[in-house]
């Protein structure tokens, strides 16, 4: 077990470190954490630069909307990116060591290159090494669109859009809830009937008819 991230295992697994019993809830202790892994995979300098780099190219920024290195999507990947002394069996399945030797790859060339000349290496990779180049553009993908700064620019921007609250879940709608009119409540609150309480209605009594 890897030292940074201590011996508890359910750290490393991204479970709560208190969970419900299995057997007695059904929760799956071993299920990715809400938001990654608590302690994210750290990237170097340069795996950092150039995961910025390849990010801005596969969604460029533009018309209201910010580059992802500018709300930090590498952050996201480390905390999907599974541990090198774990197994990746979460999605994407991406581990850090067959991860970092594919951004290590890129090196400084892909770094000082223009635009043109980093589209073209990812280019080359996806034919090469589509697992990876597919591990990095839906990690990109998916951090890039769960990002607020996102959300925002969305509602913003696009026509469409200008109703998008993003995911309402586990959370709910976030800074978007409207106030209700409060007249609405001013027949009371509604009612129910306890299960204990209901009774068998003879419909032919009613008059009621197939």
């Amino acid at each position: 077990m890897s030292e940074r991230l201590g011996e508890d295992k359910s750290k490393v697994l991204g479970a709560p470190e208190v969970s419900p019993d299995p057997e007695e809830s059904g929760f799956e202790v071993g299920r990715p954490r809400l938001g990654g892994l608590e302690f994210p995979v750290e990237f170097s300098e340069q795996q950092t630069a150039i995961l910025n780099a390849a990010a801005d190219e596969i969604i460029p920024p533009g018309e209201g909307f910010p580059a992802p290195s500018e709300v930090d999507v590498v952050d996201f990947i480390g905390r999907y990116v599974a541990p090198s002394d774990e197994e990746p069996i979460h999605y994407p399945f991406a581990g850090e060591d067959d991860f970092k030797a594919a951004v290590d790859g890129l090196g400084e060339e892909f770094v000082s290159a223009d635009s043109a000349g980093r589209v073209e290496i990812l280019e080359r990779v996806e034919k090469e090494d589509e697992t990876f180049f597919t591990q990095l553009r839906n990690l990109v993908y998916y951090g890039y669109y769960a990002r607020p700064e996102v959300t925002i620019a969305i509602r913003k921007n696009l026509p469409a859009g200008r109703d998008y609250h993003g995911p309402p879940q586990p959370y709910g709608y976030i800074r978007t809830i409207e106030r209700w009119d409060e007249s609405l409540y001013e027949h009371g609150r509604g009612s129910y009937i306890k299960t204990e309480d209901v009774e068998r209605i003879d419909l032919g009594k009613i008059g009621w008819k197939k």
